[in-house]
Parts: C-alpha cells; structure tokens; sequence
C-alpha cells in the first residue's frame, strides 16, 4: 500500500542526505559539470602585437560519450580570413554551457548543438547589440545613385546588396559581400545602404563618425566612406559584442581573453569556462576594474553569511574573518582571479538567515548550503548569480515562496530545493532556466498549479515535485521534456485527465503520479514509453481499462496501479512486472482471447465507411 512505501522512500532520500551527502553527494554535484573537453586537431598562433596573442585551432570535443568536430580554424580561413575576421581577441571560451565560443575584431565564432547538430554559426551581430539610432533612409531608392549591379531583394526583411555608386564612386559592397563568404559569412541584410547622419550611426558604436554609408547585416556592418579612395570597411564587432556582454572590461577577469602562448597539434585543451558573467561584470563594474576592491566585496559578503547563520557555532570555521586569502577559509574555493567560485557549508550546523549578500559573490559557480537549520525566505538576490550550475538548498527550514529571481540564474543546471517548508506558487520565470538538467522540489508546502512554462526546459533529465500541494492539471507542455529520465509529481492535489503528451518523453526510466486526484482513462500513448522502469499511478481516481499498449513497456520493473476505478482484465505483458502492486487492483490477467476480442471491439468502433 502507499501508505507503508513512503517512509521506505522518505528513509531513502534522508539516508541519501546524512550518509552519501556527507561523503560523496556534494563533490558529485559539485564536479559533475567541469567544462568541455577538447584535442588541438589543427591551429594557427598569430602575435600582431602584445594585445592580440591568440590562436585559431580545429578542436575535437568531447560531449557525453562521443565526440565532434569545432573547427574554428577552418571555419575563419573558409569565411574571408584576417580580411573578414581580423585578428583572434581570444581564445575558445565555454561562454553558455555547452557551447563554445571564440571572439575575432570583427564577428564572433560559435560551435553550437542546433537542431540536434552541432555546427559552426557566426553570432548574429546586429539582432545581438540591437539598434534604431538612425533614422536616415535606404540609399537603394535614391534616384542619383547610380548601380550597374542593382542587386535583389533577400531574406524576409527584402533589403538589397549591390553595387551602386555615390558620386560616380562605386562602392562595391556586392562584390565585398560576395568575395568574402556572402551569406555565411555576413547573414542577411537588415537594411539597404544607408547615409548615417548620427554619431554611433545605428549600432551607437563608439568612435563611429556620421556622414558614413552603412549597410547592416545580421552579423556584420560595412562601411563607405565617400570622397576617400577606400575600399569597403568593416566595423570592429567582435569587440563591440564583447564590450556589450563583458561590460566595464569584466572581460579582462578571464584568462582566455588575455594574451596566449601557440598551441600544438595534438595538445588537450581546455575550454575556459565564462557562461554567465552578468553579475560578474557588475561586481568589475562596481569596482572600477579594482582588484583589491572586488575582492573586499566578496570578503564582506562572505562576513555578512557568517554573521547571519551564527559563524560561531559552525562544525568547521577555520580561517573565516582571518586576514588569509579567501581560498583558504573553510569551505571556500577560488580561483586564479581570487574570485569566490565554490561555497560548500553543507552539514556545518548553519542556523539563521541566508544574507541579501550572498547575490554579491558573483563568481560563485557552486554553491552548497544542504543539511542545515537555515530559516526565513531565500534571498531574491540569490538571482544575481548567473554563473552558479549547481544550487543545493536542501533540508534546511526555509519558508516563503520561491523567488522569482531564480528564473535569472542563467548557468543553472542543479537546483535542491528539497525537504524545506516553501510554499506560495512556483514562479512561471523557472522556465528561463534553459540549461536546467535536475530540478528538485520534494517535500514542501507548495501550492498552485504546474508552470505550463516549464516545459520550455528542454535539458531537463530530472523533476520532481513529491509531497507538495500542488493543485490543477499537470501541463501537456511537459511531454517536450524529451531528455526528462525522472518526473515526480507523487503526493500531490493534482486532478483531471493524465496528458497523452507524456508518451513523448521517450527517455523517461521513472514516471510518479501516485496520490492524487488524476481522472479519467489511462492513456495508451504511455506504452511508447520503451525506457520507463517505474509506473507508478496508484491511489488516483482513473478509470476504465488498462491499455494493452501497456504491457509493450518492456523495461518495466515497478508498477503501481492499486487505489482505482479501473475495469477489465491486466494485460499478460504486466503480469510478470518484479514489484509493484497488482494483487491489490482486483483484476484478472487477460487471456489471449480477451486481448483479441479487444482488439477487435476497438476496431467495431473505427469509423464506418458509408
């Protein structure tokens, strides 16, 4: 029965905490994500000058258990080289999880999984800096201009590429576009040529003088400058979308951006890992660049957690409001830069508040707090850091609602959440968390309905809400989880029909829905799930048979049906299931002429042909 399972579960999940927590769990979490991890297939160093010391390299990247192909090398000396990219102003960076990143004077470089490929693609410069400064009009329909070449309309906005000529000047712009990779290289225009009457013309770039022609692509801007003989320019946009990601030069913080030594071929190489950074710059913002004065920041945020959870009292508190560099207070790790990247305080006795100054340690890339006596709300400043992958809250007091704010926590793959007394709504913006792989929610007080929002969260490999109060439908949203291994929705207010969209999530190894309120026939469309172990649907209030395409779940293991309305006979490929609970649902095994005549009676009831 339900009843006598739930504390087998709950003991589970607290022997998880106090035992594996303590040896193993943290680490694990900690170190389950540490960057991508790549071989030099082929590089070119360039040293222009001391600034610019970087090189371009094919990588071969390991991702899961296979590997792929970043060829950064070939990619820049295929799309116009130097000409069209200048110069390497870094070295291939992980600037989003997952994806890898390399910035040049003139454009930005991603390798990047799209559409379950991953693929070379160049940063979209203008639908990634934005623009509307100018209000100056497309040369192309200007009847003084003179153009052999007047060049056709592309892509949806209609703009053209030609040749024209202003003055009897041709500018060439088809020609440049053309020589230099055309629409891989440049995108589509965003505009026709135009006259730029404004300082910073469209883009607001600084330095960038009016009385310009202009024409904007979606990752470049060439340039004109009448009464000069000149050929076509490009704008710095590398630096400009840097500059605009990295404000304040936070960007300088980052190894990977500073002057670098040549590769060699065959050499292991390993991506800097910079996803995130807006709370990063901030702080470098806040500071003027100061390094003495950002890492006094981070001293004073880390004096105020202790103050507010009774330092004191900690098991362990060695070197904590000591002069000793930061790295060497317990629980602390930072790195090359001094910044605080690890704060790992799990089952340290922590009683009190979590501070409004955690959101201040904006380098924190983990952050550890389980098994602890923490009450009160979670910060909403805890939104600020957007470089943290792994957020462990678990077993602790806190109370209140979930703050908005995660929804900012823009590197987020972990969030235990667990065995606290949270209650309110769950905030729709959690479905921000693109890179969320494991959400946990067990055991709290939360109310409302299921975010359809959540279903944006496409890496999601685990979610679990047991043991709230969750009212409503569950979302058909959820059945784009495809990646979903685990949805937990057990001991809640849930009610209405089980959606058949969950027959979607064709990776999904354990499916929890017992006690709840669910009505309605169970759908066939669970039958596709081939990976599924644990069936669990016990004490609900479904109804009518169990399909038939159940007993195709091959892998299945557990199977919870008891405490129904269900009619029929069970289906023979259930019956030998090792666990579960069909002596308790009171329904015979279907014979094979059961099975038939079912078939047959579903077939009766197809439309008849007139």
């Amino acid at each position: 029965m339900t009843i006598s399972l739930r504390p087998i579960r709950l003991g589970a999940l607290l022997f998880a905490l106090l035992v594996a927590g303590i040896a193993a769990a943290a680490p694990t979490l900690a170190d389950s994500h540490d960057g991508l991890s790549a071989v030099v297939t082929r590089s070119v160093f360039a040293e222009p000058d001391a600034h610019l010391t970087h090189n371009i390299p094919d990588l071969r990247v390991t991702v899961g258990d296979g590997e792929v192909d970043c060829n950064f090398l070939s990619h820049y000396e295929s799309t116009g080289a130097v000409t069209r990219w200048g110069f390497a102003t870094s070295e291939v960076v992980e600037e989003s999880a997952g994806s890898l990143t390399q910035y040049y004077q003139r454009g930005v470089a991603d390798c990047q999984q799209r559409d379950g490929m991953w693929r070379m693609e160049r940063r979209l410069v203008w639908d990634y800096l934005g623009g509307g400064l100018s209000g100056a009009p497309d040369l192309g329909v200007e009847s003084d201009l003179l153009s052999e070449q007047p060049g056709r309309p592309m892509g949806p906005w209609g703009h053209r590429i030609s040749n024209f000529a202003v003055d009897g000047t041709p500018t060439g712009f088809l020609d440049f576009y053309t020589a230099l990779g055309g629409l891989q290289a440049f995108g589509l225009p965003k505009s026709d040529a135009r006259l730029d009457d404004h300082p910073g013309a469209t883009l607001g770039i600084a330095g960038a003088q009016p009385g310009i022609i202009r024409q904007y692509f979606q990752a470049a801007v060439f340039e004109f400058r009448p009464g000069r003989n000149q050929p076509v320019q490009l704008r710095l946009l590398g630096d400009a979308v840097r500059d605009r990601h990295y404000p304040y030069s936070s960007h300088q913080v980052f190894a990977s951006f500073q002057a670098a030594g040549p590769l060699s071929d065959g050499e292991a190489y390993s991506p800097e890992s910079v996803s995130g950074g807006a709370a990063l710059a901030m702080l470098y913002g806040a500071t003027n660049g100061d390094h003495d004065a950002y890492v006094a920041v981070q001293r004073d945020a880390l004096v105020a957690i202790y103050h507010a959870t009774n330092g004191p009292d900690w098991n362990k508190n060695g070197n904590w409001l000591s002069d000793a560099p930061l790295g060497e207070w317990f629980g602390v790790t930072t790195d090359a830069h001094d910044r605080v990247v690890r704060l790992n305080l799990s089952q340290n006795q922590l009683q009190g508040t979590l501070p409004p100054e955690i959101g201040q340690l904006a380098g924190l890339v983990n952050l550890n707090v389980q098994g602890n006596q923490l009450q009160g709300e979670i910060p909403p400043e805890i939104g600020n850091l957007d470089n943290v992958t792994h957020l462990s809250l678990w077993a602790n007091q806190f109370s209140g609602s979930i703050p908005a704010e995660m929804g900012d926590m823009a590197s987020l793959q972990w969030a235990a959440l667990g065995i606290n007394e949270l209650t309110g709504e769950i905030p729709r913006e959690l479905g921000n968390l693109s890179t969320a792989t494991h959400l946990d929610f067990t055991l709290n007080q939360l109310s409302g309905e299921i975010p359809a929002e959540l279903g944006n969260l496409t890496n999601l490999v685990w979610l679990t809400f047991w043991s709230n109060r969750l009212t409503g439908p569950i979302p058909p949203e959820l059945g784009n989880l495809t990646n979903l291994e685990q949805l937990d929705l057990d001991t809640n207010r849930l009610s209405g029909p089980i959606p058949p969209e969950l027959g979607n999530l064709v990776n999904l190894e354990e499916l929890w829905l017992r006690v709840n309120r669910l009505s309605g026939e169970i759908p066939p469309e669970l039958g596709s799930l081939t990976s599924l172990q644990v069936l669990g649907l016990s004490h609900n209030e479904l109804t009518g048979e169990i399909p038939r395409e159940l007993g195709n779940l091959g892998s299945l293991r557990s199977l919870y049906l008891a405490g129904n309305q269900l009619t029929g006979c069970v289906p023979p490929g259930l019956a030998a299931t090792p666990r579960g609970d069909l002596d308790e649902v009171g329904l015979p095994i279907c014979e094979v002429e059961e099975m038939d005549d079912m078939e047959d009676t579903e077939e009766s009831e197809g439309p008849t042909e007139v």
